[in-house]
């Protein structure tokens, strides 16, 4: 009979097939385990890393070999800590590597169970530096698929002996080459890893993603300590059967990387605080921002992130409500490439374009380095973390795909605590600090686009003519003053431009139809969130004013006079509310489905108010004093039309005008009649204003300077005004207030 008082304790025995768990499922491809097997290397000061593969690389055959020529371990280091998974040895005060400082990779212990997904049985050899004897052991990893087994039953042969393999003339000499063979003494050290009975086979594909991840394993160094000068650097070589020789090499990066188009360099700091320089090579231009980052609450009550210096420099001030970023220090470069003009690289390189390509293919992406080793997932082909080919399906013209470049970003473990690893080592937890990182990467990319847009040949127009719309380039008559001049004869040819230029036409109207249709889409998605914003605090008044107006009837009789003035009180309630409503609906009424008519004569000064209304809780929380006209223009528009307008100006504004001091924000509209078919409208405000250098940009279709701006808010307004008004969109040198003062000319059916 048992003492249910007696204490009873039982240990843990795991099951033998936990190693192969962290070994399996922990690394997620052969490929991967390849890379945690070099990062052991690494970790233990290698110089020179050769990945041997002897075939056939079939599963259940030939081999695999990692050599290093690190400082080794002892027989002693590998039954201790080498043999204990998540060791701390490598955690606490012991932080970096003994002889080169390098900053640990391999903290949590798992990278050398990595062998386990790669083969069915591994030797391990291994020289300690300035030791006499090489430690020998024999893991058959088939043992842990054994289900009845515990881990404790489970016996590795270890043996130490007179060195075989690590020393002059044994296999670590396969390190160098017979003119880089080093001293005696240099070859006396290291770790061999040697698999056999592969678990997959190996064919070119798995190699070409395995270069690819070595090349970009190591960081290049962008700025280096004083312990990383001492530092002689890493490589990587591989040794592959004579099917596959065309991957055996030292792991290099593709020549393409020394012969960008654009370059970015800089840091941001703890703080937010950044510097960073932007280069147009082919323009000779470099351009210098400083600023600070940090997030900002706006008007909608989300914190976004924003240069909080860049608002202090045009005369604004730090915001309130704000919060740090957390993803900082950071050193970062970015070198990017138009994939359309790579004349400069097949020059240099003399490599065919499809070849650039490819290779620009396979090394594009923003990688992430922490203490100078590679952080996967990040910069793989297929890894777009930045979204940045999301960006571009919304417009093409401005921004860049994720395999137009290749970029560094440098963290440290020390000093980013909050980009840390998910629990199987690949990506970083999903947190403010990477949300932060992302949104800082974008913001910096959002600044080149601008810059490149500027720079990249494009067709323009007549220069100083007011904008039109963006079908102004669609123009036949040059070829038809061809034709008439040198060919008179030619009646077919005539005819021929004739005909397309009609059939051009009835499609340039259709599509310009269809684009009406998505103006007021577009425009209707806004008003949706306002109505639904706005209308549900009516709603709930509605219900709970006609649910009491209920139970109040319900006891008239004893309530008598009471009820009626109770009840008077209610109904007015619900009126109230219910024409909030019907104000909501009437601005929405424009951009309903229905068909529209003949345009109406109404007042232009109305439809503006409708306009500013919709944005009403923004301006409030804004605290944006607007001046809107009183007087009384009577004219013949389309209400949506103009409503579009308005609203795409003073959704710009409101955007601009959170970068400013709040005491300035403003925003002005006047109306004018200039005669009978001449209306101008004055839209003014107080932000920071339009850059000169961008004053003739901000109108092409697709150009934005906001991070994840459109570009098409102003092509619009163009559209409609030069299209169904035969008026004009013009940017103002100067007007009522110091910010943007936009024209809007109006000279049909008004």
């Amino acid at each position: 009979m048992v003492n249910s008082s007696s204490p009873h304790r039982t240990a843990l025995r795991p099951r033998a097939r936990l190693l192969r768990t962290l070994g399996e499922e922990l690394i997620s491809s052969e490929v991967v385990a390849l890379i945690e097997l070099v990062k052991n290397a690494y970790d233990a000061d290698a110089t020179n890393v050769l990945i041997r593969f002897a075939g056939p690389l079939e599963p259940g055959k030939g081999c695999i070999e990692v050599i290093d020529s690190g400082h080794g371990m002892e027989l002693e280091t590998v039954q201790t800590i080498w043999m204990e998974p998540a060791t701390s040895s490598k955690r606490g005060k012991i932080r970096r590597t003994e002889k080169f400082k390098r900053r640990f990779l391999g903290e949590k212990g798992i990278g050398r169970f990595a062998s386990s997904r790669l083969a069915s049985e591994l030797e391990v050899v291994s020289r300690r530096e300035g030791t006499s004897v090489e430690a020998y052991g024999i893991f058959d990893w088939d043992q842990f698929d054994d289900e009845s087994r515990y881990l404790d039953e489970v016996l590795i042969l270890w043996e130490q002996r007179q060195p075989r393999e690590i020393k002059p003339g044994g296999a670590i000499d396969l390190l160098w080459s017979a003119a880089e063979m080093p001293p005696p003494r240099a070859r006396e050290k290291g770790t061999i890893l040697r698999m056999t009975r592969l678990k997959q086979k190996w064919e070119a594909s798995h190699f070409e993603a395995l270069r690819r991840g070595l090349a970009r394993l190591v960081s290049p160094s962008l700025t280096k300590t004083k312990d990383e000068d001492n530092d002689p650097g890493f490589e990587v070589e591989m040794a592959l059967p004579p099917e596959f020789s065309q991957f055996s090499s030292k792991v290099e990066q593709p020549p393409i990387l020394k012969h960008p188009h654009y370059v970015v360099r800089g840091s941001v700091q703890a703080d937010g605080s950044f510097s960073i320089t932007y280069r147009v090579l082919a323009e000779g231009l470099e351009k210098q921002s400083n600023g600070k980052f940090a997030r900002v609450k706006d008007a909608k009550g989300r914190f976004e992130l924003r240069d909080v210096k860049g608002a202090e420099s045009i005369g604004g001030e730090t915001p309130v409500e704000t919060k740090p970023v957390e993803c900082g220090p950071i050193n970062l470069e970015l070198r990017v490439w138009d994939r359309d003009e790579l004349g400069n690289v097949v020059q240099k390189t003399h490599s065919t374009i499809k070849d650039i390509r490819s290779d620009l293919d396979s090394l594009a992406g923003i990688n992430i380095y922490r203490d100078g080793f590679r952080v996967l997932p990040y910069g793989e082909p297929k890894d777009d973390w930045l979204r940045l080919d999301l960006r571009r399906v919304q417009n093409p013209t401005l921004r860049l795909s994720n395999n137009q470049l290749y970029g560094v970003v440098q963290i440290s473990a020390d000093t980013n605590p909050n980009l840390r690893d998910q629990s199987n080592r690949e990506g970083l937890d999903e947190n403010q600090a990477l949300r932060d990182l992302r949104d800082v990467m974008t913001e910096v990319l959002s600044r080149l686009e601008t810059m490149r847009y500027a720079a990249r040949p494009r067709a323009t127009g007549k220069s100083g003519r007011p904008v039109g719309g963006l079908f102004a380039g669609f123009d036949l008559k040059p070829l038809a003053d061809y034709v008439a001049q040198h060919l008179p004869q030619d009646n077919q040819a005539k005819e021929l431009v004739e005909k397309t230029e009609q059939l051009f036409g009835g499609q340039l109207k259709e599509i310009q139809s269809v684009l009406g249709r998505y103006q007021r889409l577009a425009t209707l998605g806004q008003l949706i969130d306002h109505v639904l914003h706005e209308g549900r605090q009516p709603i709930a008044s509605i219900n709970s004013e006609a649910a009491l107006g209920l139970e109040d009837v319900h006891r008239a009789e004893r309530l008598g006079g009471e009820f009626v003035s109770k009840a008077a009180g209610r109904f007015t309630v619900i009126r109230k509310q219910g024409d909030v409503l019907a104000i909501a609906f009437r601005r929405m009424e424009p951009f309903g489905g229905r068909r529209r008519g003949r345009p109406k004569q109404l007042y232009l000064e109305e439809i503006i108010r409708d306009a500013f209304a919709v944005f009403a809780d923004d301006i409030h929380r804004l605290h944006v004093r607007t001046t809107l006209p009183r007087s009384q223009t009577l004219v013949r528009l389309d209400p949506a039309e103009i409503q579009e307008v308005i609203i795409n100006l003073l959704q710009n504004s409101i955007f601009w005008l959170e970068q400013v001091n709040e005491a300035r924000r403003e925003v002005a509209v006047g109306v004018e009649r200039k005669g009978p078919e001449h209306v101008d409208i004055l839209f003014s405000d107080s932000g920071p204003g339009v850059p000169p250098e961008n004053h003739e940009l901000i109108f092409e279709p697709y150009f934005s300077t906001k991070p994840e701006g459109v570009g098409l808010g102003l092509s619009i307004v163009g559209e409609i005004v030069s299209d169904y008004y035969e008026g004009s969109l013009e940017l103002l040198k100067s007007g009522p207030l110091k910010g943007a003062n936009f024209l809007v000319t109006l000279r049909k059916r008004v």
